[in-house]
């Protein structure tokens, strides 16, 4: 840190009581040497409960620091004792500024440097005189007020006849001084810390989702819209928890196997199953004897629902009481069929996002539902991330929270002089991620393509020094996950890293940086190589961009 010289603070002193003090700082601010420095008001912690104070700190690189202790008011000497204003000084002038000045030294030699000499001597900025006092210890070390017009000159004499010969100083010790002062203090937390401090707000349910809650008995058919964020997956599983405890055997049924193994491991309750929609599907086929097929076959995934709802459940029956499907809006037709053949006239509740809709031809079947309600408060997103969401996907949304994240590092767009940097940087990425007491688990790198593209940096599954598992991994707590969006979809990271956009060449690209970009706990950051960025105006648009140089 390099502090520029001359009287701090710049604009007016530290709020003080002491209309001396005012004054002093006054004329420092209009007589100080140039290339001196001056501190008002430096405190010092002496330890619990006790601290002391030097009312200015005058310092020369080259010479030492002189602390000015300030006595305002008339200021004399009767019968051998100081008074100020007819008062009776207690401790005398220079009493204070000694023992805080050693206090000072101290602290500068904890953090390994120190200035080349120090002194004391005392300012009586309202008491004009033509000699100062004759007591030794104040003797020539005492400015009044008419020295104040002429501070250039009065303070290198003072300098010489306070301060001993000088040293050689040690180490930063102008930096550290300014430290101690503290210039600037601009309230910080590490990412690390506020993923965990959101986490814990997170789980906290408001009275909405409790009303959705709450009305479990008098719905025995429910479909919950709500954008990403909004605690879905959250009142999902809640859902089927209270189902359970009620004795129903309850599916919780999802698109995603990334999803289900995270809500699997996440809910466990006696009589509850967690499965995606195709996977049932598969089971459900061998629990009734029926071979599956060939799971490489082309259509085999779209058509298994179906044949499962046709040829299986007149084998085995319904075996379940009550269903809730999260991801809703990703079932095809023939998922449906299944879902809706399993639930016959029970219990189905149904959470879908319209928004995260990659398939335009998928839809809820509405007309099964008889009640509906909608969940309005996001929960997951910083607000600059969320409103950059959906502006990707034509909804109104607040730019100036976009501008407002991009402007304090919530959200980044990063720039890389070219497609074959692009790795590189999302891996000096991470490493800073990590540095902000972020641990690998906290982290996801999300392609908007394909992880097994020839052409996507996550194909090779790692970055770096750094390993990647893909969304469905069993260690995936513990490790970086490096995975497409979609198979991401429902999951949430507190730092998610958006790439492969030179990949993206259909109309879909901005719901997939929707979907990518909610998945966003506490930070957001895209990364996309400079020939690039003219094919998404809108992340030019806000202007607040990193240009990042290859990584080293």
């Amino acid at each position: 840190m390099s502090v520029p010289s001359g009287v701090w603070p710049r604009e007016k002193p530290r709020p003080t009581e002491s209309r001396g003090e005012e004054i002093v700082w006054e004329a420092l601010r209009k007589g100080l040497p140039a290339g001196w420095y001056a501190w008002h008001s430096v405190r010092v912690r002496l330890g619990p409960g006790r601290e002391t104070e030097g009312d200015f700190v005058v310092a020369v690189p080259d010479r030492g620091l002189l602390v000015l202790e300030v006595k305002g008011g008339r200021v004399e000497m009767r019968d051998g004792r100081f008074f100020q204003n007819n008062r009776e000084m207690d401790p005398a002038p220079r009493a204070q500024a000694l023992s805080f000045v050693h206090a000072l030294i101290d602290r500068l030699h904890a953090q390994a440097c120190g200035p080349p000499a120090f002194g004391v001597a005392t300012c009586f900025p309202q008491t004009a005189f033509d000699a100062g006092p004759t007591q030794d210890d104040l003797a020539q070390l005492v400015l009044g007020e008419q020295d104040l017009p002429w501070m250039d000159r009065a303070l290198p004499v003072l300098f010489e006849r306070a301060c001993p010969p000088p040293r050689a100083a040690r180490g930063p010790w102008i930096e550290r001084l300014h430290r101690l002062w503290c210039e600037t203090w601009t309230p910080r937390l590490a990412l690390g810390h506020r993923a965990a401090l959101d986490a814990e707000r997170r789980v906290r349910l408001d009275e909405q989702q409790i009303a959705v809650l709450d009305s479990l008995a008098d719905n025995a058919s429910l479909l919950v819209a709500g954008g990403a964020g909004t605690g879905k997956t959250l009142l999902a599983r809640e859902a089927a928890l209270r189902f359970a405890a009620e004795g129903k055997r309850v599916l919780l049924v999802c698109f995603t196997a990334a999803l289900a193994h995270w809500v699997r491991e996440q809910t466990r309750a006696a009589g509850l199953a967690v499965e995606t929609v195709r996977g049932l599907a598969v089971e459900l086929l061998k629990q009734a004897g029926i071979p599956p097929g060939d799971f490489e076959a082309p259509g085999f995934w779209e058509e298994v629902p179906l044949r499962a709802a046709c040829e299986a459940l007149p084998e085995v029956g319904k075996p379940f009481d009550a269903i809730v499907v999260d991801e809703a809006q990703d079932f095809s037709e023939n998922d449906w069929m299944l879902v809706l053949e399993l639930a016959g006239a029970g219990s189905l509740w149904a959470f879908y996002d319209p928004g995260q809709a990659f398939w335009p031809e998928r839809r809820v079947p509405l007309e099964r539902f008889s009640a509906r309600f909608t969940l309005k408060r996001p929960y997951r997103c910083p607000p600059g991330v969320q409103a950059l969401a959906d502006l990707c996907i034509g909804r109104k949304a607040d730019e100036a929270a976009v501008r407002d994240a991009l402007a304090d590092g919530t959200l980044r767009v990063v720039v890389c002089p070219s497609r074959s940097s692009v790795a590189d940087r999302v891996a000096l990425e991470i490493d800073k991620l990590l540095g902000e007491k972020l641990t690998p688990g906290d982290i996801a790198v999300l392609s908007v393509r394909g992880r097994t593209h020839e052409d996507s940096i996550l194909r090779a599954g790692r970055l770096g020094r750094h390993a990647l598992v893909p969304a469905t991994d069993r260690g995936i707590d513990g490790a970086i996950v490096g995975d497409t969006f979609l198979r991401f979809k429902g999951l949430e990271r507190p730092a998610v890293l958006i790439t492969d956009l030179h990949l993206l060449a259909d109309e879909s690209r901005g719901v997939r940086l929707h979907i990518a970009l909610t998945r966003a706990l506490a930070t957001a950051r895209i990364v996309v190589a400079k020939e690039d960025v003219a094919r998404f105006a809108l992340l030019a648009r806000f202007g607040a961009i990193d240009r990042a140089e290859p990584a080293a």
